[in-house]
């Protein structure tokens, strides 16, 4: 008996031994104030990060292993940082669930266009963040922008399929977004909360077809000439005064990808020579754009 004791002794004594070596080995290490450690790929990723400076760029990578991925609850309520680039992250491919939650001092979020996948309530209850662009998000998750109630400006590239339940619910100040046709799939209540919002597509689109099924305005875009910055269906000095201020940083324009009516000489973004070129053809010293 007293020998059969000792071989289990001697058995969790191993176990116990095993498993502090383990967690030895997963241990976090901290570097530029990220907290993160090395995957069975040999990516880095991010585990957390403690609040050194208000505004965090992630990184390319970290000890020369490539930061592939944002774990879930990275950020979870830091209510110190202002801003994240993700603008040297050319090789993060996810962000967890939960990651940014509640950093209410966010005001503009642009993700990259190698992201692929983002988690459930990634940006939930970030409630000064004002502007988003989704990078190259194939799919909004569940909640993803849940009570962001400053949200204005929304940017849904061709590579979002899907948008999900509750994704944008009790953003009360998005009033107007453009849905691409890449867009077939949008869950019932995924702009619940949202009394103005006006969704601007194209006809026979999925997003026409959603907008009614949901008793929401929309505009399918047709009948209006480029030119028309502010969608008022008429050409005049309004569209070029329009995109002189929303170059100051004094108004928004609806539609905000490179298909925007006001992007008149299609280079993909807004400009001062847009505005130029619509004065130049309203003095008639131009034909066409």
């Amino acid at each position: 008996m007293k020998s059969l004791i000792k071989i289990i002794c001697v058995i969790l004594s191993v176990l116990i031994i095993g498993s502090v070596n383990v967690y030895a080995a997963d241990s976090y290490v901290t570097l530029y104030g990220f907290s993160f450690d090395i995957n069975g790929s040999g990516n880095a990723v991010i585990h957390s990060f403690d609040d050194r400076s208000s505004e965090v760029e992630i990184p390319k990578s970290l000890m020369k292993a490539d930061v592939t991925e944002i774990d879930d609850y990275a950020f979870f309520e830091d209510t110190y940082i202002t801003s994240v680039s993700f603008e040297k992250a050319s090789k993060l491919k996810k962000i967890g669930s939960n990651a940014f939650y509640g950093c209410s001092r966010l005001t503009e979020v642009v993700l990259p266009d190698n992201l692929e996948e983002a988690g459930f309530g990634v940006f939930q209850n970030c409630t000064g963040l004002k502007s988003v662009s989704l990078g190259g998000l194939g799919s909004v998750p569940s909640q993803a922008f849940y009570n962001c109630a400053s949200l204005e400006r929304l940017d849904i590239p061709e590579t979002v399929e899907t948008i999900g339940a509750r994704s944008f619910e009790n953003c009360a100040s998005l009033e107007d977004i453009y849905i691409p046709d890449s867009v077939t799939t949008i869950a019932d209540n995924a702009f619940s909360g949202i009394d103005n919002l006006i969704i601007y597509c194209n006809q026979g689109s999925y997003a026409e077809s959603y907008a009614v099924a949901n008793n929401i305005r929309y505009d399918t875009l047709k009948n209006y000439e480029l030119g028309d910055a502010n969608l008022d269906r008429k050409l005049n000095i309004l569209d070029a005064t329009l995109i002189q201020k929303f170059k100051i940083g004094e108004e928004d324009i609806p539609l905000y990808r490179g298909e925007n009516f006001a992007d008149v000489n299609r280079d993909g973004s807004v400009t001062i020579r847009d505005a130029t070129l619509i004065q130049m053809k309203l003095a008639r010293l131009i034909d066409e754009f």
